[in-house]
């Protein structure tokens, strides 16, 4: 299905870009799209950016930010990363906006830290190191390392998927593996704090934190003096994420019970539980629909729970899955992943939205989750809720966070802009070709 390089440098970009979107808590799917204001193609040899707008038209050029492998789009910010370096454009539109240009660490990876208010991106080594927390709309970092170590005896050793926020990104919590406890960091404080154990979820007050042996968890709602409020024994999968609301925690253990414990507790409170099958195992645990679910996958089986302990959704595969973890923002959420796709469900309800059946694969989806791009044998399909339209066969495509706009690159290197309608019918497209070359990465940006 991929042809050439710009096929493939287009479907990395993809990849790893994501959206926010705007929505009411309670709102269910066919509620407000999300926006996007212009498409960015980035030479990924010389980091040249054009911005575009639905016509072709340039709206902006910003120049040589140097060898780009992927893109980053958020909260109307672009961000351009390497092995060396994250530039991020704050304005993209404004060629005299300041540029925001970060070392990476050396073997660096890029994390995108989702909240209801905005997006950040974590930054540290994959082996383990110094983490700094980007807010790209502000143009603040956070080095967390540098402000832990005058007060930790070891220095820092931290991962980037250990990290944990509420949900607004006022605060966040991280694991230390060099001095087995959790540092805490305010984007607007000058001070960490530093808790014990390992962090599991984080409240507006509080942080929930496991010390763990073998599958035997101690959990603690611990506030930021280290006072516990709650401390409960229970057993919950290693890397477990949890759900804080109103500084009560819900969680999944690893037979499938959904518990609660909450400020007061000396022992969890049992919810429900999730059917596991026989003989699975429970892979991983993470939150969706901002933190009002749960999504519990296994390698044979998918499910969504919601913070009462009750099973919206569950369904079983033949043979082991590669389910990816949701977006936590996401309202809907494509079931299955690679070895079998089952259907797109409403995480509110867990009705079934759209058959996924006999697609080969998921590759992106829309700001709120409702709507995927999916190859099915070679050709690349959007399916969604009001339909499905077939893109192209053997071409690649880049999904808007509105789910109603493609950019699709032909076998033949054709670069299009393409519409759908809320019918799923293509639009006339708009030729984008003279814009782009063999190494042009893609990306929509949101408004």
């Amino acid at each position: 299905m991929l042809v050439g390089t710009a096929l493939v440098t287009l479907v990395f970009a993809a990849g790893v870009v994501g959206w926010r979107f705007l929505r009411d808590d309670d709102s269910s799917p066919g509620g407000d799209r999300a926006t996007w204001s212009s498409i960015a193609l980035v030479d990924r040899v010389s980091g040249d950016v054009t911005l575009v707008d639905a016509d072709g038209e340039v709206i902006t050029e910003s120049p040589a930010h140097g060898r780009t492998g992927s893109l980053f789009a958020f909260d109307g910010v672009l961000s351009l990363a390497n092995s060396r370096t994250l530039t991020v454009l704050r304005d993209p539109t404004d060629e005299t906006a300041e540029v925001l240009t970060i070392e990476m660490p050396e073997r660096g990876q890029i994390a995108p830290v989702r909240t209801t208010e905005r997006t950040f991106l974590a930054l540290g080594p994959a082996a383990g190191g110094d983490v700094l927390l980007v807010d790209p709309v502000d143009g603040v970092i956070t080095d967390i390392g540098e402000l832990a170590s005058s007060a930790s005896p070891t220095t820092p050793k931290m991962y980037v998927d250990t990290m944990r926020t509420n949900d607004t990104g006022s605060m966040f919590a991280i694991a230390d593996a060099a001095n087995f406890q959790t540092i805490v960091v305010r984007p607007d404080e000058t001070e960490p704090y530093f808790l014990a154990d390992q962090p599991v979820a984080v409240g507006d007050d509080l942080v929930a934190t496991t010390q763990t042996v073998g599958l035997q968890a101690d959990i603690s709602l611990v506030d930021l003096e280290r006072s516990a409020k709650a401390t409960a024994s229970t057993q919950i999968p290693a890397g477990a994420i949890g759900v804080m609301t109103d500084d009560a925690l819900t969680f999944v253990s690893v037979d499938g019970g959904v518990f609660r414990i909450e400020p007061g507790d000396d022992d969890a409170t049992r919810l429900g539980a999730v059917a596991v099958p026989t003989g699975a195992l429970i892979q991983w645990v993470h939150p969706a629909a901002d933190g009002r679910r749960l999504v519990v996958s296994g390698d044979t089986f998918e499910a969504v729970v919601d913070l009462e302990g009750r099973t919206l959704f569950t369904t079983t595969f033949p043979s082991a899955v590669d389910t990816p973890p949701p977006d936590p923002t996401w309202s809907c959420l494509a079931v299955g992943g690679s070895g079998g796709y089952h259907s797109i469900i409403d995480l509110t309800t867990g009705e079934q939205l759209a058959d996924l059946s006999g697609i080969d694969d998921v590759i992106a989806t829309s700001a709120d989750g409702c709507i995927v791009l999916a190859d099915r044998g070679g050709t690349v399909e959007l399916i969604g809720t009001d339909g499905t339209a077939t893109i192209g066969d053997d071409v690649t495509a880049v999904l808007g966070p509105d789910g109603h706009s493609v950019v699709r690159v032909t076998t033949e290197g054709v670069t299009e802009f393409v519409p759908i309608d809320d019918d799923f019918t293509l639009g006339d497209p708009v030729d984008l070709s003279g814009l782009t070359g063999s190494n042009t990465l893609v990306t929509f940006v949101p408004d």
